[in-house]
């Protein structure tokens, strides 16, 4: 027996969390028609199992808090997904504190990295920068550090 398609995507989002265009493209893909899939969406996101602005606020915790990825690339990776602009800066509005305080962290860490091997100054801006951590964050690490 086929699985109904709240079924198929509640299975899909049990194994990895999705974006609600993320959700959508797969149901298509399995052949799903159009109001199937529109009438699974709302569902789905009146129980609270599709939420794009829960999703951002966990991505971006996960990878510019946790694992130091650059904002920009993070929120140009929710564009992709699929996450709505406003949503993405409602999200990082609400978070910025602690956003820049950890992004402010990771770029301490980095420079004193590339100190112990001995990498000048100049070189070390080129590489953060390259990593797309902005100026303005690289110069307030580097003046604190001065102080």
């Amino acid at each position: 027996m086929a699985k109904s398609c709240y079924e198929y995507a509640i299975w899909v989002i049990g194994k990895y969390p999705k974006t609600e265009k993320e959700l959508r493209i797969k149901m298509y893909q399995q052949g799903y028609d159009s109001e199937t899939v529109w009438r699974t969406l709302e569902k789905l996101k009146k129980d609270n199992f599709v939420n794009d602005e829960l999703f951002a606020e966990s991505y971006i915790n996960s990878e510019v808090i946790r694992k130091g990825r650059p904002l920009i690339v993070i929120t140009q990776k929710l564009e992709m997904r699929g996450i709505e602009k406003d949503i993405i800066s409602s999200v990082v509005h609400n978070a910025w504190e602690e956003i820049e305080n950890w992004i402010l962290q990771w770029i301490e860490k980095e420079i004193n990295q590339y100190k112990k091997k001995g990498v000048d100054w100049f070189d070390i801006i080129q590489k953060l920068m390259r990593k797309w951590y902005r100026l303005w964050d690289i110069k307030k690490v580097i003046k604190s550090r001065e102080e």
